[in-house]
């Protein structure tokens, strides 16, 4: 994928909808979360081209509606204490 993107997809699922969760590899500024928030900018452009190679590879069906998520991580009260490793 042209951004560097983490997807994890829910292949549980028999005869539903399908789950694809898509992270973004690193941290974005505040004025580019405020650019896709009024639906222009850089993040808008990558969310674009990420949606269309999960389309190419089938991965996802071309009228499937996204949905995007924006997560504020707090800062952490010391730097080693991080929550960025699940236990999946």
């Amino acid at each position: 994928m042209s951004t560097e993107t983490n997807v994890k997809e829910d292949a549980e699922k028999v005869g539903g909808p399908q789950l694809v969760v898509v992270e973004l590899a690193r941290r974005r500024s505040p004025d580019q979360i405020k650019r896709l928030r009024k639906g222009r900018g850089r993040l808008v452009d990558d969310i674009d081209d990420t949606l269309l190679e999960l389309v190419k590879s089938g991965t996802i069906s071309a009228d499937a509606q996204p949905v995007v998520i924006v997560v504020r991580e707090a800062p952490t009260l010391f730097g080693f204490l991080s929550d960025d490793d699940d236990d999946d």
